[in-house]
């Protein structure tokens, strides 16, 4: 390791992971602790505690994570006083409940008296263990959060997403309904990402914006904590013999979109790893928004990643919220927004038609998708009449419960004709489940996108209003709005009959990629901890996205496919007729 290097940590629900690249945006150093694994005497599964529908991590596992990642980097050898930043990302929406004596026992951290474990563990925390995104024990917060602001549509428009059981102003309503002893006891509330920059910085660290979004607290346009929403909370409290909520937050979340920094690291790691004492520490954000730090990704630019569930990000400067999918502000690129959408049914819903047409074709090789791909990739297999969505998962979008359904529709009108239990065969039902994902992914990410008048090439009505969701927009805005680039991830992404036919349907403009990182998260709080201290040196601040393009050799991402305006135009067609599909299941 020579030069300079720069740290990016991943505190996921299962690991914590820490990647070092060099200037060139090398890996240089990895390592891992898997919690299961590694500190198998806080018996969690998959690095969580259940109980029925209440889901939470130790927290004092994660400081044992802390040291036993770095002590592995100095036992491999790496000198980390050539460390000069660093940032990471970490699972979104847990909170951290600190105790008044914290900060005093945070500013004192020292090598020689024990481990950060030893040191914080059994004082610093008035909750031992945080609430984990799986929990699912929150409904009753979540109606009344909602309801005090005027229902979901007004809870999306305030915060970016309508109220949900793992973001962490319903989580902290619960515990001051049902532990306000514990609430009262606690002096400090963090997410788990400024948990991590406030551990690192050996002192209390704001929340970050960009990660304060998926709180169902912060007013994202006013930018500043939603005063309804935080009195609600305060409303609550049966004694009030402690700070306010918005003092245990401590105050107003750094901005997002500048390379501020939260502090240099602390001196515990100075003496106990080697770090330099003038080492940087920038401020953690969530993992998807971390996600989105690891591409070069800009304005109307989205990125598809292709799991069991199929999840949705992109960049955006149109703040067009609603409640069936989520906004945040971007953690790096001023005045945007990271939309991102989630879906139930992904490759599953996939891999069940590809099981049926390869038993109808007699193809007795488990997992083998040489025949669906092939139904896929057939243009001459005749669709265009035809429409079918999969949902063998109730679904979040659209909201409706699990169930198949095919119909034919007229060409040129986009109405419903009939509704069929079958097609010709399961050829077409390859296709079709492949292009109906894509179109739903497509007409959910138009609102997002900057217009771009005048492009569109289909002769169909286009005066028709056409309504996904709570949006009821002319078809015109669908023909008009394009992302530039496209991206794919996740293990369906290595399909490349998926994502060819994926990407004609969604239409960038300029390219489609595939990119293979399994550490994205990590990577992202890389290039983040690497812009921000470069940004601080540099006379001429770039801005991220030129930042990474700059950067980015073409070697690094494959191109599956050129913008393709034919091809697009084609899918055009059909939105009318999803609207109405979709319309006939929630009634």
């Amino acid at each position: 390791m020579g030069g300079v290097f720069y740290l990016g940590f991943d505190l996921s629900t299962q690991q914590l992971k820490c990647l070092a690249i060099d200037e060139h945006r090398c890996v240089v150093g990895e390592q891992t602790v898997e919690f299961d694994k590694d500190l198998p005497q806080y018996e969690t599964e998959k690095g969580v505690y259940h109980n029925g529908d209440v889901v939470d991590s130790p927290v004092a596992q994660w400081l044992e994570a802390f040291d036993l990642v770095l002590q592995r980097f100095v036992d491999a050898g790496h000198d980390l006083s050539k460390v000069v930043a660093i940032s990471g990302s970490c699972q979104q929406h847990g909170s951290v409940y600190w105790t008044e004596e914290a900060c005093e026992l945070l500013e004192n951290l020292q090598n020689g008296i024990g481990s950060l474990k030893d040191q914080l563990a059994s004082t610093a925390f008035a909750r031992p263990t945080a609430p984990n995104w799986q929990d699912h024990s929150t409904g009753k917060q979540c109606q009344e959060m909602e309801d005090s602001v005027g229902g979901p549509q007004e809870m999306a428009r305030i915060t970016g997403s309508r109220a949900h059981f793992r973001f962490t102003g319903p989580q902290i309503l619960k515990i001051i309904q049902e532990e306000p002893d514990i609430y009262e006891r606690s002096h400090v509330i963090t997410l788990v990402s400024n948990f991590a920059t406030s551990l690192l910085c050996g002192k209390f660290v704001p929340l970050e914006e960009a990660d304060a979004c998926g709180m169902n607290l912060y007013d994202i346009q006013e930018k500043k904590f939603s005063e309804p929403l935080v009195q609600l909370l305060e409303n609550n409290r049966q004694y009030k013999v402690g700070n306010s909520l918005l003092s245990k937050l401590l105050g107003e979340p750094m901005s997002a979109g500048s390379p501020l920094r939260a502090g240099v690291i602390s001196q515990y790691f100075v003496d106990k790893y080697g770090f330099n004492s003038n080492c940087s520490v920038f401020p953690f954000t969530g993992d998807n928004l971390a996600t989105i730090c690891s591409l070069p990704l800009r304005n109307n630019d989205v990125l598809i990643s292709l799991g069991t569930s199929t999840t949705v990000l992109l960049v955006t400067d149109q703040y067009h919220p609603s409640p069936n999918y989520h906004l945040f502000i971007h953690p790096t690129i001023p005045d945007h927004y990271m939309g991102m959408i989630c879906y139930c049914n992904g490759s599953l819903a996939r891999e069940q038609i590809r099981d049926q047409l390869n038993v109808v074709c007699h193809d007795k090789k488990l997992g083998n998708w040489l025949s669906f791909n092939e139904a896929v990739s057939d243009d001459n297999i005749a669709n265009d009449n035809e429409l079918a969505i999969y949902f063998p998962l109730g679904e979040i979008v659209p909201s409706v419960p699990a169930t198949c359904q095919r119909v034919l529709f007229e060409n040129d009108t986009g109405e419903i004709l009939q509704v069929v239990d079958n097609f010709n065969d399961l050829r077409h039902d390859a296709k079709n489940i492949v292009e109906s994902q894509a179109l739903s992914c497509r007409v959910r990410v138009s609102p997002l996108l900057t217009p771009r008048p005048g492009a569109f090439y289909t002769s169909i009505q286009i005066n028709t209003m056409v309504k996904f969701d709570y949006d009821e927009l002319p078809l015109t805005a669908y023909f008009e709005r394009r992302p530039a680039h496209a991206y794919f991830v996740g293990g369906a992404s290595k399909n490349l009959a998926i994502v060819k036919r994926f990407s004609q349907v969604l239409g960038a403009t300029e390219s489609n990629f595939r990119s293979e990182n399994p550490n994205s998260c990590a990577v992202g709080g890389c290039y983040k901890a690497m812009w921000s201290y470069l940004q601080q040196s540099e006379s001429q601040p770039t801005n991220f996205g030129m930042f990474l393009k700059e950067r980015f050799q073409p070697t690094e991402l494959q191109l599956v496919i050129k913008g393709d305006d034919k091809a697009w135009d084609k899918y055009n067609r059909k939105i009318v007729a999803l609207s109405r599909l979709e319309q006939s299941l929630q009634h």
